[in-house]
């Protein structure tokens, strides 16, 4: 009976009005509202579909704070939407939010999820819906009155629980019995986007700035029929559909900018929201970033830095690298790249990197370590990373006193015990030789490698100086035409300090040819094609022997 007369006072509400009123039609918003309340709400509402707010609140027992009500509110009346915005703004807990939203309010709704990888659509959106629905059913006040919920239990008097069939992923999604669905799909999986319809629709793409144009153009057919868009994410990347939404397509969208430096938590100064951005952590990253920085404009105040085109390694690259860690097998041959630093501990930071295959596995800093503190460092890491019998390969910096000192200290210990690991020494000063015509010098060459094992899927793991360090170099052209990296003085002014933990990733990037497979004429040009910048190629200089162990050909 209840259901019944609650659906009878919906159709009511959301029919058109008569021209002669009779008394059953005379009820108001307001007493529709009291009703529902009062004979339990029923799913679809359509009291929620203009006050998502409420929904929040009411259901989700959920206070937003201010841009998350804009933005909730903007999503109600406006067909597209755009927010681009800082870290921990509640981006993914208001998609979430959105999504449990219109589930609940519309009749026959779908929602479909989309992100750059499964980890993001499984382990992020989808675990937040999981647990905003597994919290639902206790008003903002009755959680306030009662946090422990003994007293006051699930469903309180002011809300309902959110039903449906939930599966584990995203893709298995949120299922009613009257057909209404939350789904999930990375953007891999345009088909999948593509092959959903209906009357109301709502599609939200998290990290939009990094989905392919492929996505957006299969939403796009949908929204002939009235589908509704959603684009959450860091400005990482300037260009795709995300970019145009605030640029040249910016009055087809409605956008909105959410600086991490608006939130509760930074404004009051102490934790008022747990999980958003701090006080502290914007101060940290004014202090690591420079407030002016790119990475600090898009990281922190939610905007698009249309300085990035000369950047070697962009945020939005850097941003990739790093999403993709949890994902991406260590498979392949330990390698360790060392850039060394002298042992007064006054200086710059040795730094240590570890990378199997496409997967960098830990970067590690030590200051002020003498040569046998060095050894004794790299042992713990091959202890600590090495596979049983495995023979790790250790790529070291021998540049300067520093470097020709430990790599004979290293060299003395792999030649008295040849199962502890291979030592290879490159100078990033020497000239360069595999590709000289484009590069000048090794340091150049190691950069560029490191670009391109970036750009085939290398996965970082997140670290704030390796990100600083990755996002300052650019390429300069030198008299000869070669191309040479931004010098280290440069690089010391820009940063404050040595990018030593670049040169360990770069070091531990680098294989030697000698350790290689011979390559074929088609796979040495794709080598070729690989390290290079897009300019003209020459023909591969061949080479008689491997010269990137560090010069030591015949010690191999």
């Amino acid at each position: 009976m209840t259901r019944s007369i609650a659906r009878e006072l919906a159709l009511r509400k959301s029919a058109p009005a008569p021209s002669v009123w009779t008394f059953p039609e005379a009820f108001d918003l307001r007493l529709i509202k009291l009703l529902e309340e009062t004979l339990h709400i029923q799913f679809p509402s359509p009291v929620f579909q203009q006050d998502p707010v409420k929904f929040f609140r009411d259901i989700l027992g959920v206070a937003p704070w201010s841009r998350q009500i804009e933005i909730i509110e903007a999503v109600r009346d406006h067909k597209r939407v755009a927010v681009c915005s800082g870290h921990k703004v509640s981006k993914s807990h208001t998609a979430a939010g959105i999504a449990l939203w219109f589930y609940c309010s519309f009749e026959d709704a779908r929602v479909v999820l989309t992100s750059t990888t499964s980890r993001q659509v499984d382990q992020i959106l989808w675990r937040e819906l999981r647990m905003l629905r597994a919290r639902a059913g206790r008003c903002v006040e009755c959680k306030l009155e009662d946090p422990s919920g003994l007293i006051i239990p699930r469903p309180c008097e002011h809300s309902t629980l959110i039903e449906g069939e939930q599966g584990e992923l995203a893709r298995t999604g949120l299922k009613s019995s009257d057909f209404r669905e939350v789904v999930g799909f990375t953007a891999r999986e345009a088909e999948a986007v593509a092959g959903i319809s209906g009357r109301n629709l709502l599609y939200i793409a998290d990290e939009a700035s990094g989905i392919g144009d492929e996505i957006f153009d299969a939403i796009e057919g949908n929204r002939a029929g009235g589908a509704r868009l959603v684009m959450l994410s860091n400005g990482t990347r300037n260009e795709g559909a995300f970019f145009e939404a605030f640029t040249t397509k910016s009055a087809f969208y409605f956008t909105m900018r959410v600086s991490s430096e608006e939130t509760p938590n930074v404004i009051e100064g102490r934790e008022v929201i747990p999980g958003l951005a701090t006080r502290e952590w914007v101060e940290e990253k004014k202090q690591e970033w420079g407030e002016n920085s790119p990475l600090y404009l898009i990281r922190v105040k939610g905007q698009h830095a249309l300085s990035e085109e000369a950047k070697i390694f962009s945020v939005h690259m850097i941003g990739q690298a790093e999403a993709r860690w949890a994902v991406t097998p260590d498979a392949g041959r330990l390698y360790i790249g060392i850039d060394p630093a002298g042992e007064t501990g006054l200086g710059d930071d040795t730094a240590f990197a570890v990378r199997r295959g496409m997967k960098l596995l830990a970067v590690r800093r030590q200051r002020g370590l003498n040569d046998e503190q060095h050894f004794v460092q790299l042992m713990l890491l091959i202890q600590e990373f090495a596979l049983p019998r495995e023979l790790p390969v250790v790529v070291l910096d021998r540049d300067g006193p520093i470097g020709m000192k430990l790599s004979a200290h290293l060299r003395a210990h792999e030649e008295g015990d040849a199962r502890r690991f291979e030592l290879v020494t490159v100078r990033a000063a020497d000239k360069a030789i595999r590709q000289p015509y484009i590069y000048d010098r090794m340091r150049d060459e190691l950069c560029a490698n490191l670009y391109a094992w970036f750009r085939d899927g290398g996965a970082i793991v997140e670290d704030v100086k390796l990100e600083a360090e990755l996002h300052a170099m650019e390429w300069k052209q030198a008299i000869t035409g070669r191309l040479k990296l931004t010098p280290k003085d440069t690089l010391r002014k820009l940063l404050g300090r040595s990018p030593d933990t670049y040169d360990a990733v770069a070091l531990c990037a680098w294989e030697p040819l000698s350790m290689m497979q011979a390559l074929t004429t088609d796979e040495r040009a794709k080598l070729d094609a690989a390290l290079a910048p897009a300019a003209p190629m020459q023909p591969y200089a061949e080479q008689t022997f491997d010269p990137f162990s560090g010069g030591e050909w015949w010690r191999r």
